[in-house]
């Protein structure tokens, strides 16, 4: 009974190990490897504002035999739609011995520098329609990632175009890999071009002051210096685009000479013959001060190289006439997509601003009522004669190139004197005529412009440790003094003829000598008359 026992769980056992086999051959049929099989990637390395459009071509197929869940030998051929250019272009990339459109060792052994130029020429025979019929999977990417679901086997060319990156072509790789431990094909996970990251290029444009000096006074020169990037587009790009321009605002004046250099410090001059056209044609200037076009052999033969852009502006007498009027803003233009013309993105902007300062003082009697009449020159600190400016009615400009020859600055009726288109400095004021009435005193004001606060301007005048504005000698200051972003602002204080002790005694007068005069005058008169009444008397 025992024996019988015993025989009956051993058979039970061997049923169920017999149960579990045929279980794990089930499971390992489930992910054998068929023909339908798809697979899902995602590709990364994208803009997020704009989010760019990216598109999947598949170029290769892989070939299975769904009976045996295997791969077929040749394992890989190219599509119909590139396979006559693959043919025609890169020969050695095809094998038509090994069945049709086979593709060859040559390609999987292509060293990174050949299958580059191999993508980019591809890319832009699909483009420009010379490879036709292959229809593209496009998706937007997303928080910088382009996701593809249900993607066939075989090998894809992706491209992306939009925002504000180049892309550069790379390629997407769904194959069947054999698995030791199931022991059978299955689908790989993507292989996705350089780490899964598309790679870009971001076209740059810098702008600085040349001499660094980004402080001015009205009639200044102030040069510019543009460092671009030239685009790195794909060698075989058909539409490869770069302009760079800027734009004055009204408080400078372009000088009309704008150069291209090979070096930061803008002595080697690149002709512009076969490099860029200096645009002349107003329609298509614009608002535009000057436009450069590159040309795109040369965009394609420097591409990641550095260029230099010099020009200058002069600041001129509208350079109050609004907050950012000595504002000017450069751009760098440029086609996102090489294969692609209406692609143009002037997307780059870089704006560089220059300064200048006004000093506002109004004339006041002791009271702080205004006083007209007043007027007054400006001198720095460093320079003996006085500074000559271009206004009337209270409202004068600095000329910084002398063609002037006024110096006198005059209180309108209000009182109110404005100094504009100052650089910074030390600068000295003295009046040189009081208001009617009033005394011209002899001392003078000492105005410092200060503007470098963390070492570069920001056209807000910085105050000191002590008081940006001094007076000294008997001129005096009234109130308190107010600074307003780039304006300093002040009262001084006249004192009148009376105030100032006119009505002094006479030195050297007659002092009691009038009075002996008229004492003796007195007595020579009361002796007439008594010599008068006696004479009288006798007779």
């Amino acid at each position: 009974m025992k024996t019988k026992l015993r025989n009956t769980w051993i058979s039970k056992l061997m049923a169920l190990c017999l149960a579990v086999v045929m279980m794990l051959s089930m499971s390992m049929t489930v992910f054998a490897v068929k023909s339908t099989d798809t697979a899902d990637f995602e590709v990364t390395g994208f803009d997020t504002d704009p989010a760019p459009s990216v598109s999947a071509y598949q170029i290769i197929t892989v070939n299975v035999d769904d009976t045996s869940a295997q791969p077929e030998y040749p394992v890989y051929t190219w599509v119909n739609e590139v396979a006559n250019w693959v043919t025609a272009n890169h020969p050695a990339y095809i094998d038509q011995t090994l069945g049709t459109n086979a593709v060859a060792d040559a390609f999987a052994e292509a060293d990174a520098a050949d299958l580059t130029t191999f993508l980019e020429e591809m890319t832009a025979a699909i483009k420009d329609n010379t490879i036709t019929g292959i229809t593209p999977t496009t998706v937007t990417a997303s928080n910088g990632t382009a996701s593809f679901t249900d993607m066939a086997m075989g090998e894809y060319l992706i491209t992306a175009n939009g925002g504000v990156k180049i892309y550069q072509p790379t390629t997407v790789k769904v194959v069947p890999v054999y698995d030791e431990e199931s022991q059978s094909w299955e689908v790989s996970e993507a292989v996705i071009g350089d780490k899964g990251v598309m790679k870009s290029q971001e076209p740059s444009i810098g702008k600085e002051v040349a001499d660094g000096d980004d402080t001015v006074a009205v009639g200044d020169t102030v040069k510019y210096k543009l460092t671009v990037v030239i685009p790195d587009y794909p060698t075989d790009s058909t539409d490869a685009k770069l302009e760079v321009g800027d734009t004055f605002l009204s408080g400078l004046t372009y000088n009309n000479d704008v150069r291209v250099y090979s070096d930061a410090d803008m002595t080697i001059e690149i002709p512009a013959a076969g490099v860029y056209t200096n645009v002349t044609d107003g329609e298509t200037l614009a608002n535009k001060d000057f436009l450069l076009q590159f040309t795109q052999d040369y965009i394609l033969t420097h591409g990641g190289q550095t260029i230099y852009v010099g020009y200058t502006g002069t600041v001129n007498n509208d350079a109050f006439s609004a907050a950012d009027a000595l504002g000017n803003r450069a751009f760098l233009g440029y086609n996102n997509d090489p294969y692609n013309d209406t692609s143009y993105t002037p997307d780059k902007e870089t704006e560089e601003k220059v300064y200048s300062y006004i000093i506002n003082l109004k004339k006041v009697d002791k009271n702080g009522s205004a006083l007209s009449g007043a007027e007054f020159t400006l001198t720095k600190s460093n320079e003996q004669n006085a500074m000559k400016f271009n206004g009337s009615n209270g409202v004068y400009t600095y000329d910084s190139k002398g063609q002037v020859t006024d110096t006198k600055l005059a209180v309108n009726g209000e009182g109110v004197l404005s100094i504009r288109g100052l650089d910074e400095g030390t600068y000295v004021l003295r009046e040189i005529k009081a208001p009617n009435d009033y005394v011209l005193p002899n001392g003078e004001i000492t105005i410092e412009i200060y503007d470098q606060d963390n070492g570069s301007a920001d056209g807000i005048i910085d105050e000191g440790e002590s008081a940006i504005v001094n007076a000294d000698g008997t001129a005096k200051l009234y109130g308190n003094v107010v600074i307003d972003g780039n304006t300093v602002s002040f009262n001084i204080e006249n004192t009148s003829s009376a105030d100032a002790g006119f009505q002094l005694p006479t030195t050297g007068g007659m002092g009691t000598m009038i009075f002996t005069i008229a004492g003796i005058l007195l007595m020579g008169g009361a002796v007439a008359l008594i010599v008068v009444a006696a004479r009288k008397k006798r007779g």
